[in-house]
């Protein structure tokens, strides 16, 4: 055989593999790019990153949930009987307002789009930066284009971290769905164990100023935030601040930041209650489940029943701010705050 036989043979061999491997990552979809949970692998792995976009485009939903990690304990069945709705959560762990537009972007472009967005608003994703997910995404999955799908089928690091893993489960008679519907984390919720896992900040010399995060929280709005709910005047947005630990209002007071903090809150909040289709549920002053440390594992990280119990509250309207209520709230928050004796928390630690 000639040189330039061996070539073309080569050249076809390798097209041939190329094409044989497409196939098979086509057939096995295990970030369902392509067609919903119907081919043969019964069960799925989940990396929020990498996972949501298949899942906001391919399941079938009537709402949506979005948020970090205090949402990720969320049970789904729980809350589809609470609000009569067929959820999906959509969580990032430690994300910011970028990531929610991002997948948002995706559930909005669908024929069906959600009635109701549930968004758990922690404070990080709109004092951070407007334009910065919380990791590099794999725009491949986000922006569906031809160059992208064949990023997708062509990839070796799915395959393996994903393709290959869900096929070992599957042979194993795993049954697992793509998008988590319980329990995502668990640990040791206990007064010991956060009191142990805290490490106390040193005290600032001065306090940041009120207006230290509104350029970026304004942009946050302009950008990720109010576009969506202009945009989907059908669709109702529950925005939802959900009940850290004292000791996150004690790290807060040591830094300097509560008072800036609490404006840019307060702000955000003033704003997202001009629309008629938002409502914001608010509980950081949640005082018996705030003060209780035995239900935390960290300072921010509680544990799965008060994730089925803020979502009680939301259905039942209790907590919501209003144009009347939310002023008066935001100032006895912030007094309790400054009034409270944190390093009574400490004296049994010294």
């Amino acid at each position: 055989m000639t040189l330039k036989k061996w070539i073309m043979a080569f050249l076809i061999l390798s097209m041939v593999l190329l094409v044989g491997f497409a196939a098979f990552q086509y057939a096995a979809d295990p970030l369902l790019q392509f067609r919903p949970e119907s081919g043969f692998l019964t069960a799925y792995k989940y990396l929020d990153i990498y996972s949501n976009p298949g899942i906001a485009r391919q399941y079938e939903y009537d709402a949506v949930m979005v948020g970090t990690s205090m949402i990720e304990n969320t049970v789904v069945p729980e809350c589809n009987e609470l609000f009569d709705c067929n959820m999906v959560r959509l969580s990032y762990s430690g994300g910011s307002a970028y990531n929610m537009k991002r997948i948002l972007d995706i559930c909005f472009d669908r024929e069906q789009t959600p009635k109701t967005v549930f968004w758990s608003l922690d404070e990080h994703q709109i004092i951070s930066g407007w334009d910065q997910p919380r990791y590099p995404l794999p725009e491949y999955l986000y922006d569906q284009t031809l160059e992208g799908n064949l990023s997708y089928l062509l990839n070796l690091d799915i395959f393996y971290n994903f393709t290959y893993p869900d096929i070992l489960m599957t042979r194993n008679g795993v049954h697992q769905k793509a998008a988590p519907e319980g329990e995502s984390w668990s640990g040791d919720f206990s007064k010991a164990a956060m009191m142990h896992s805290y490490d106390r900040p040193a005290q600032a010399d001065e306090l940041v100023g009120l207006t230290h995060f509104q350029e970026t929280v304004q942009e946050n709005l302009d950008n990720n935030i109010l576009p969506l709910i202009r945009e989907n005047p059908e669709t109702e947005f529950k925005f939802i601040f959900v009940p850290y630990s004292i000791l996150y209002w004690d790290k807060e007071m040591r830094q300097g930041t509560f008072d800036a903090l609490m404006y840019s809150v307060e702000h955000t909040v003033k704003t997202l209650l001009q629309y008629d289709n938002v409502h914001v549920y608010f509980y950081h002053d949640w005082w018996d489940v705030v003060l209780n440390l035995d239900n935390y594992k960290d300072y921010s990280h509680y544990g799965k029943w008060i994730n089925s119990a803020i979502m009680q509250r939301v259905a039942q309207g209790e907590g919501e701010l209003t144009d009347e209520n939310y002023v008066q709230k935001f100032k006895e928050m912030s007094e309790f705050i400054h009034s409270y004796d944190f390093e009574n928390l400490f004296a049994d630690e010294k």
